[in-house]
C-alpha cells in the first residue's frame, strides 16, 4: 500500500476534505477544509473527486516522503514546495498543476511567503478512517483525521488507491524524455491582497441593531486579524463595533461566515470548525464566493468588508463556479494535449 511518511511536521497540518454536512443537528462543527476551492481544485487536478481528503498545511508546511511514484496537486498559499530526488539538487515544484512525485523522494515545505493555507492533494486520496462520513480532523474534538490531531513526524499515511485518469497522468509525467510537471497551472482565484484584503458580506439578523454611524464602521474600517485565531474564528481588532441596544440572546444557528460581535465589541468572524450555533449577535456574514479568500487571511493582516445584496452574493458564487469549472476545464485539455505529444515522439 502507497504511503507518505511526515518527516518534519508543519505549525498546524491536518488531514481535511468537505466536512459533515448532516451532523450539526448533533452538535457537530461541519469543519472540512478552510478553502474549500483550493481544496477542489487539488483534487480534480490529480483527478480525485471532490471529497477525497487532502492535507491542509497552514503558515510552514511539512516535510514529507513518498515511497512510491506519487501524483500530486498543491494549491492555494505559496509555501515554496521543493523536491529531492535520489542525491540530486533541489527542485522547485510547480502549484496549480499535477506534479509526478519519484518514489523515495522528499517533499519540502516552507513557510508562505503569501496566503496562510495550502492544500496537497494525492491521487487517491489520504485514505484515513471514516468518522460521522467524513475523514475531516476536528483538532478540538480530538476525532477524525489521522488520530484526531495534527500530523506529526513519523506519521506514515496510508494513500487510496487512484483513478485510472490519475495513474494515466502519472504515467505521461513519468515517461522517457518527459518532466515531471508540466508547464502550465490553472489558478481560479487570486490570494488576497496584502496589504488589506476585501470580504464581500451581506447583512445578518442583527445588522439592523447598528445604528448609521456603526454600520458606516463596519464598511469602513480596516480590521486587523488578531493573533488569537485559529479554524474556529478570527478575533477581529483595532475597532471597535457597538449595538444600538444589546438585549440577551438565546443561542441560535451560526455557519462559517457569520460575522458575530461579543460585548466587547472585537468581531468575530466564525471559521469552518465553529460551533453550529452561537449566543452573540450576527451582524454580518461573509458570502460563501469570499469563504475561500478568508481562509487565507494570516495573523496580523487587514481586511475591511463591502455590503453587498443576496442577489450580489448568488451571482458571485455562481461566476465562481464556472470561472473554476473553466479552469479545471482548460487543465483536461492540457493533459490531453500532453498525452497526444507523447504518443507522437
Amino acid at each position: 500500500m502507497n504511503q507518505v511518511r511526515i518527516i518534519r511536521s508543519g505549525l498546524c497540518s491536518t488531514v481535511q476534505d468537505t466536512g459533515r454536512v448532516r451532523f450539526r443537528h448533533l452538535g457537530v462543527a461541519v469543519g472540512g477544509a478552510m478553502d474549500p476551492m483550493m481544496h477542489e481544485l487539488a483534487n480534480q487536478l490529480v483527478a480525485n473527486t471532490a471529497a477525497l481528503a487532502t492535507i491542509e498545511m497552514t503558515l510552514t508546511g511539512d516535510e514529507m516522503e513518498f515511497g512510491a511514484d506519487t501524483l500530486i496537486a498543491i494549491t492555494g498559499a505559496d509555501m515554496i514546495p521543493v523536491l529531492c530526488h535520489n542525491g540530486a539538487g533541489p527542485r522547485l515544484v510547480a502549484q496549480h498543476c499535477p506534479v509526478a512525485i519519484p518514489a523515495g523522494s522528499s517533499l519540502c515545505f516552507q513557510s508562505a511567503r503569501r496566503g496562510c493555507r495550502s492544500y496537497m492533494a494525492i491521487a487517491g486520496g489520504v485514505d484515513v478512517p471514516v468518522v460521522m462520513e467524513s475523514r475531516s480532523t476536528v483538532l478540538r474534538a480530538d476525532f477524525g483525521g489521522y488520530r484526531g490531531r495534527k500530523l506529526a513526524a513519523g506519521d506514515e499515511l496510508p494513500i487510496g488507491i487512484p483513478s485510472t485518469t490519475g495513474d494515466r497522468i502519472l504515467a505521461q509525467l513519468l515517461s522517457p524524455g518527459g518532466s515531471t510537471q508540466p508547464r502550465w497551472f490553472v489558478r481560479p482565484r487570486d490570494l488576497p491582497d496584502p496589504e488589506v484584503a476585501v470580504l464581500r458580506i451581506v447583512a445578518g439578523t442583527h445588522t439592523s441593531c447598528l445604528d448609521p454611524s456603526e454600520l458606516s464602521r463596519l464598511s469602513d474600517s480596516v480590521f486587523r486579524v488578531s493573533s488569537q485565531s485559529d479554524r474556529m474564528g478570527y478575533r477581529l481588532i483595532d475597532h471597535l463595533l457597538e449595538l444600538e441596544q444589546r438585549e440577551e440572546l438565546i443561542s441560535e444557528g451560526t455557519v462559517p461566515g457569520t460575522i458575530q460581535l461579543p460585548p466587547d465589541g472585537n468581531p468575530i468572524l466564525l471559521m469552518a470548525d465553529c460551533a453550529p450555533t452561537g449566543g452573540y449577535p450576527r451582524i454580518g456574514h461573509v458570502i460563501s464566493a469570499d469563504l475561500g479568500s478568508a481562509a487565507q487571511l494570516r495573523p496580523g493582516q487587514s481586511v475591511r468588508f463591502v455590503m453587498v445584496t443576496l442577489k450580489q452574493a448568488q451571482n458571485a458564487f455562481r461566476q465562481q463556479r464556472q470561472d473554476l469549472a473553466k479552469a479545471l476545464a482548460m487543465a483536461k485539455l492540457m493533459i490531453q494535449q500532453q498525452k497526444v505529444q507523447h504518443a507522437s515522439d
